[in-house]
């Protein structure tokens, strides 16, 4: 099975730091937007001193060549033999029309991604302000993947408007994939990702949404009768799912898209769904997300004990800054695979609870809630000079969440000492030290 792209939005021209909002749900492609603006105040005697932060890359383009998509070359081949209709002709024409704005661009996130990230950035300045004011180090880590380090850059353009020193601060820790693309190195993982209980879980909802009828109806659409023959219900399904993760794009590409001289009309993939057949497709690709990636049938499983690595380096970073303050911020910028497992194992309310009827898993977790693009949680903490105490609030998406598991009678504020108590006996339950090496935890990982 193959992670397709979730959009059900129009094309919408980026505005401010945020689109105008829809009440269409996008999933793991919805455009960002900051959950909370106004925020509790801090206890008395407290202020901001350190930021623990991982982001999501910024919206972006398609992660590969639209000519290496089965969509391609199913349309390509078909129009070959004379047998595409003449929708299918249609088809084909929007496929080469996104295929020519994607040209230059394909893995790279778009304009929008980026003006997400200055959004960010801009916020946690005017919100922490006090952080940036001392002058000191900011190190910033990211993946392998080129889509990170851009979104980096984007985020620290968004802080450099704000506090031009900065420039001078910034420190760079590239591929750092132990920490932040965890999930490549456990063949354990693997092979849940592959062939794990979540499977079967997910064909009953297949089945219940009726993905096999989606996909009959849509094929019929582009393929004369003897071509459509020879279709296997797979390669149906790959299509329907392939042609639908073009349409899902738009949405995030739409300076893009204009540039090129490109309007809505030259890429109206979703005219080839009902609105019944988006939810559907939505719903299902959300669902990969949630039994895949985040709690799914089991909130203690492989697929969020494999985020241990993160969490302890966090809790290793925060421990740095109390001891010898070598940064005043650590940022961190990754994946969505990144982000979903490691708000499971920190016990993020609304974002760690699993269930065991995949039918209604949408009334534990939403995508769009967790993992939208330029998703990002923080650990904002907090020193009482007099006293030395220090605290630490919780944002997911720039909304302050509460811990599953942990008490607090300020909050949203924790005691960074219970914080770090309860996350090192968490860890402990995972066979994972503080000190232990990241790399080799993931090879032995059961």
């Amino acid at each position: 099975m193959r992670k397709k792209l979730l959009y059900l939005l129009l094309l919408l021209p980026y505005v401010g730091f945020a689109q105008a909002p829809s009440t269409t749900l996008l999933g793991t492609k919805t455009l960002y937007l900051p959950k909370q603006t106004k925020f509790t105040p801090v206890p008395s005697g407290y202020k901001a001193v350190y930021i623990n932060f991982v982001g999501r890359h910024g919206a972006r383009h398609l992660t590969k060549d639209i000519k290496l998509s089965y969509a391609y070359a199913t349309v390509s081949k078909a129009d070959s033999l004379n047998v595409l209709t003449a929708e299918g002709k249609t088809l084909k024409q929007f496929i080469l029309n996104l295929g020519k704005e994607e040209e230059n661009h394909v893995a790279s996130i778009s304009e929008s991604g980026a003006n997400e990230l200055k959004g960010i950035a801009e916020r946690m300045f005017t919100n922490q302000k006090n952080v940036f004011t001392s002058g000191e180090k900011v190190l910033v880590s990211t993946t392998k993947k080129g889509r990170t380090k851009e979104s980096a850059e984007a985020f620290l353009a968004g802080l450099k408007t704000k506090s031009a020193p900065l420039s001078q601060n910034i420190t760079f820790n590239y591929a750092d994939d132990d920490h932040l693309r965890f999930y490549d190195f456990s063949k354990t993982y693997d092979e849940f990702k592959e062939n794990g209980n979540w499977t079967t879980a997910y064909q009953k909802l297949a089945k219940a949404k009726k993905l096999n009828d989606i996909a009959n109806r849509f094929a019929q659409k582009f393929f004369k009768p003897n071509y459509l023959a020879k279709l296997s219900q797979t390669d149906k399904i790959n299509f329907v799912e392939d042609v639908y993760g073009f349409y899902t794009i738009i949405n995030a590409v739409s300076a893009e898209i204009k540039a090129v001289g490109l309007t809505p009309k030259d890429l109206n993939f979703k005219a080839y769904y009902t609105p019944a057949d988006l939810a559907a497709l939505n719903t299902l690709g959300n669902a990969e997300d949630f039994l895949k990636k985040a709690p799914g049938l089991n909130n203690n499983g492989i697929q969020v004990r494999v985020a241990a690595p993160l969490l302890a380096d966090f809790i290793n970073t925060t421990d740095a800054y109390l001891k010898s303050k070598p940064v005043i911020a650590d940022l961190r910028f990754a994946h969505a695979e990144t982000i979903a497992p490691f708000a499971v194992l920190m016990g993020i309310h609304g974002a760690a609870e699993a269930t065991s009827n995949v039918l209604t898993f949408e009334q534990v977790w939403k995508a769009e809630n967790v993992i939208p693009f330029s998703a990002n949680i923080q650990w904002i903490v907090y020193q009482n000079p007099t006293n030395g105490n220090y605290l630490v609030k919780f944002l997911l998406n720039e909304k302050e969440v509460a811990i599953n598991g942990l008490g607090t009678k300020t909050f949203p504020y924790y005691s960074y000492a219970a914080v770090r108590e309860h996350y090192v006996k968490k860890l402990k339950t995972l066979n994972l030290g503080l000190q232990d090496n990241p790399h080799e935890y993931l090879l032995k990982l059961k």
